[in-house]
């Protein structure tokens, strides 16, 4: 995919001569130039495949396995941002005039990524592999504000971004806690079995981060995907929205199945619990994301003003 990045901006640089966004756009309108066309769809085909939307997402998974947990918690969370913010620059910047373009392919891509993680996360054992496919699916949610092509589809991207992000940093360092306490990473689903009765505390944070990034009411991941279910809805894509609505329900089943296994399953061989007293530097990271995510519940302008704004400075 790097060469497909080079050959793009290779071709956008050997038609403007330039590579500047701001220039290119200021020079004059390309937008049915074939060059222009097809060095920014190679642009947004790469990053779709660094954000692990489908069918591009195979890479994925076996990333998220092999990577140990600090790794995998900056990896899920600082270059979406990043990424994604190129994206909307690029879509809603430079390629309006083919918005009807590249609005159907990204839809597409959004669509499939939602399909295939919450139809192959119910087969998963594996605690990483899990949340790498709950990352497609939240990914095809964020992919689903370019379909809607709107300024309202913008606000509920940046909320949703927002909120995912600090959603995965405390996931992970959930994971990671573990991880510090007992010098034992856990691998399998059933590894965080009888952990309700053990560390009560620790797994009401964890139950209230799970579901909430399942889209349970009246959590902050629930509006998060409702902003973006609203702006399809304004923009008179039905069907595509009972399509999303009734896989993010499937998707439910294996965030609840999660929770089952904290609290409702019993595993004499479980080696993981955590008794450790001691104040680890991921607590931190847990408190104030947790308070970050609760807070929503407190001042909930607050963030979505904030999402506003942010939209709007986007250009």
């Amino acid at each position: 995919m790097s060469c497909f990045l080079l050959l793009s901006l290779s071709l956008l640089y050997l038609y403007f001569g330039s590579i500047s966004f701001e220039l290119i756009s200021s020079i004059v309108n390309f937008s049915h130039e074939p060059w222009y066309f097809l060095g920014f769809f190679f642009i947004i085909v790469v990053l779709l495949f660094k954000v692990g939307s489908a069918p591009l997402h195979f890479w994925l998974c076996d990333v998220y396995e092999g990577s140990i947990l600090p790794v995998t918690m900056l990896f899920a969370s600082a270059p979406k941002i990043i990424v994604f913010g190129v994206l909307l620059k690029i879509c809603f910047f430079l390629l309006w005039d083919l918005s009807y373009l590249w609005s159907t392919l990204v839809g597409i891509s959004a669509v499939i990524s939602i399909i295939v993680g919450s139809v192959s996360a119910i087969y998963q054992k594996r605690i990483k592999r899990l949340f790498a496919y709950s990352t497609i699916v939240h990914t095809g949610f964020i992919l689903l504000a370019f379909l809607a092509c709107s300024l309202e589809s913008v606000k509920a991207l940046v909320f949703y971004v927002i909120i995912y992000s600090c959603l995965t940093v405390v996931l992970f360092a959930l994971l990671l806690n573990i991880s510090t306490v007992l010098l034992v990473q856990p691998k399998y689903l059933i590894n965080l079995s009888g952990i309700g009765s053990k560390n009560l505390i620790f797994s009401i944070v964890f139950t209230l981060i799970i579901l909430s990034i399942a889209g349970i009411p009246p959590l902050a991941g629930f509006f998060s995907k409702f902003f973006i279910l609203l702006s399809l809805v304004g923009a008179k894509f039905y069907v595509t929205s009972l399509i999303v609505v009734f896989f993010s329900s499937i998707a439910c089943f294996y965030y609840i199945r999660l929770v089952k296994i904290m609290f409702f399953v019993k595993n004499s061989k479980n080696y993981l619990w955590i008794t450790n007293k001691k104040v680890q530097s991921t607590e931190f990271i847990i408190s104030f994301f947790t308070f970050v995510v609760i807070s929503f519940f407190l001042h909930p302008n607050l963030l979505i003003n904030f999402s506003i704004v942010t939209s709007l400075t986007l250009f």
